[in-house]
């Protein structure tokens, strides 16, 4: 499986989007993954997963992914390194619908397993 990795930061700055969004994508043929770094979680973190969904299904960034069609399932992931605490969780599970998944992670290989159990298997070069 051929998983893309897009920087969104490169991205947002050629096609001239200025809204707040999460630091890159993992993109294979079902899913999207959009993932925000940062050491401590906020609530601004997930209002960036917010709008890089937005565009992506509805705005600029739906133009620029190479997909053919509207993925299956978009998976929104926080990776915060000094944890998550608990507001941000429950705020998290609200934010989940159908085909878009907020999850979180805490370590590399926690977000690594969330990926996984989402059908996107990463390696060392992804």
């Amino acid at each position: 499986m051929t998983i893309t990795r897009i920087d969104l930061e490169d991205l947002a700055r050629k096609i001239r989007f200025t809204e707040k969004h999460a630091d890159y994508l993992l993109i294979t043929q079902d899913v999207i993954a959009a993932i925000e770094e940062t050491s401590k979680a906020k609530i601004d973190d997930v209002k960036k997963l917010n709008k890089t969904i937005e565009a992506l299904l509805h705005g600029p960034l739906k133009e620029h992914i190479p997909t053919k069609s509207k993925p299956a399932k978009i998976v929104a992931i926080i990776h915060a390194t000094r944890g998550i605490d608990s507001m941000i969780l429950r705020l998290i599970r609200k934010q989940t619908k159908k085909n878009t998944i907020y999850r979180s992670a805490n370590c590399n290989s926690n977000l690594a397993r969330v990926l996984r159990e989402h059908g996107v298997h990463i390696t060392d070069n992804t």
